[in-house]
């Protein structure tokens, strides 16, 4: 196994049924109910959740395909992109899109430059990039499954 054929596996991973972490980001998707998407639950819901991780994916699959990106500001309208009227199909069809694109990208990855750094300006190697990507997206996947089930349990409580 390559060191790119590691992160093309994480991405398996994350797709699959009852990865190591919990549930895989398909199967959360799936029993959440779409009226659930756009619901709040403190200040977000899931539905900017799941925006905010397809930003961060394809931000990753410009870097690694070489394609001019722009920086995203912490908490700015690129971080946390307006999902109004995005559906549950929407999503699951971005998070499939994503996935090709970052495999494609890391298969044809220059793993010269793994440990380099990402910028003179930050302390961070390329290979922090991406292992973030799969760390980011484990990390609000897990939200996501927290936000379902609270709203699961706001529901249950009504009837």
């Amino acid at each position: 196994m390559t060191n790119t054929d590691y992160f093309v596996s994480l991405y398996e991973t994350l797709h699959r049924k009852m990865p190591f972490f919990g549930s895989g980001i398909e199967e959360s998707l799936e029993r959440i109910p779409e009226e659930h998407l756009h619901r709040p639950v403190g200040h977000r819901t899931i539905a900017q959740l799941l925006a905010h991780m397809i930003a961060w994916r394809e931000d990753l699959i410009k870097r690694l395909h070489e394609l001019p990106r722009e920086k995203i500001e912490i908490n700015s309208p690129e971080d946390w992109p307006d999902a109004t009227g995005k559906t549950k199909a929407d999503f699951l069809r971005a998070f499939a899109d994503t996935k090709v694109e970052l495999q494609k990208g890391l298969e044809k990855y220059d793993v010269s430059k793994m440990y380099d750094l990402v910028h003179p300006d930050y302390d961070y190697i390329n290979v922090n990039i991406l292992e973030g990507g799969a760390q980011h997206d484990i990390y609000h996947i897990g939200q996501v499954n927290m936000l379902a089930a609270i709203l699961r349990e706001l529901e249950e409580a009504k009837e």
